[in-house]
């Protein structure tokens, strides 16, 4: 099959000849398995590993974000990074939020917020081409619309209930200014390229490792309209709305296939309530899953037998009837063995339904 059949087969819950592959990492663990294979580049690491997405964003064209070899750099909303680690395991850190103690709206009025002029969107034509044969989603990052990830980055995490609770006038401006950007960026993305990409990635923080992290009024009342004013032009073109959360999110679960998300993404199987086989059970018929194999404690610390092992006793559970996509559970880090991520894609390949 081809890589866009095999994916969009799985969503309709069909048999295919294989489990669909994605892939999710850090740049540094990317930049550290080309190193290790001798790949040119990203698109020669992903055909290795027969992955079936192709992630794809408009050329940023605005100042720039970082100097080359410098240890700092800027994201599109003036949130400012530092590599951090040591040696060969580095990463990137957040170093200052920019409103950070802000919490009178004229200080909004005054911010320089990102708009779509920082972006080529003509660049998305040859990219769309150039990966048609491959399930095509809009890129993690700038790519990725979302809400409340970037509101607490940007008055950092542990200001965010403070501001939701106290400041109500100063926290709804922020809603507007980010899903006000996203609804020009969605807009002028597909103008471009239609349903030639399958899916749209909406991306927020919802769980922690115990729990859902936001209340019922919250989700109902700011998050809710936003995803699905978001999700509005992908629908009418056909578009597949693929929604990434981390940590426990089961609760929400009836709520994500409430405004139309087909895929969940990325099944942190060892947070609370995220056990495979419940989720099977209870919502493999309604919506398909992504990722589900763990990251911190099998990827990165197990051997490639126990990483196999451990994918053949995932798709026993997950693969049948389709509605299931095979990728880490977490971002894969630094530290994560190259050898045990080649193993979790071989085991996919091997095992059968």
């Amino acid at each position: 099959m081809m890589h866009k059949e095999r994916v969009l087969a799985t969503l309709n819950h069909q048999k295919t000849d294989r489990v669909p592959f994605f892939y999710w990492g850090v740049p540094e663990f990317s930049e550290k398995m080309m190193k290790h294979f001798n790949f040119s580049d990203i698109d020669e690491m992903l055909n290795f590993l027969d992955v079936d997405f192709r992630c794809v964003e408009p050329d940023y064209i605005g100042p720039a974000l970082r100097i080359e070899n410098e240890p700092q750099k800027t994201d599109i909303w003036g949130v400012k990074y530092k590599l951090a680690g040591n040696g060969s395991l580095k990463y990137w850190d957040i170093d200052k939020c920019p409103l950070e103690g802000a919490r009178e709206v004229s200080v909004l009025a005054d911010y320089n917020w990102p708009t779509t002029d920082l972006f080529d969107f003509s660049s998305l034509e040859k990219k769309v081409k150039k990966y048609q044969n491959f399930a095509l989603m809009t890129a993690p990052g700038y790519s990725s619309p979302g809400l409340l990830r970037i509101i607490q980055r940007l008055v950092g995490k542990e200001n965010f209930n403070d501001i939701v609770m106290f400041h109500p006038k100063f926290f709804a401006v922020l809603v507007e200014k980010v899903s006000g950007f996203y609804m020009k960026f969605i807009d002028e993305f597909f103008k471009i390229t239609g349903n030639r990409v399958d899916f749209i990635r909406i991306a927020d923080s919802f769980g922690t490792q115990s729990g859902v992290s936001i209340s019922a009024e919250m989700w109902e009342d700011i998050c809710k309209p936003v995803i699905m004013n978001y999700y509005e032009i992908p629908k009418k073109l056909g578009v597949k709305f693929y929604m990434h959360s981390c940590g426990s999110i089961r609760k929400l679960i009836p709520e994500f296939i409430t405004v139309g998300a087909h895929v969940i993404d990325p099944v942190e199987t060892c947070a609370a309530g995220m056990t495979p086989d419940g989720l099977k059970k209870d919502f493999g018929d309604l919506i398909s899953f992504c990722g589900g194999l763990d990251e911190e404690l099998l990827l990165r610390k197990a051997t490639t037998a126990k990483v196999k092992k451990g994918v053949n006793e995932l798709l026993k559970i997950m693969a049948p009837n389709g509605g299931f996509i095979l990728g880490p559970a977490q971002k894969l880090k630094v530290e994560t063995p190259v050898e045990n991520v080649v193993a979790m894609y071989e085991a996919a390949k091997e095992w059968k339904y």
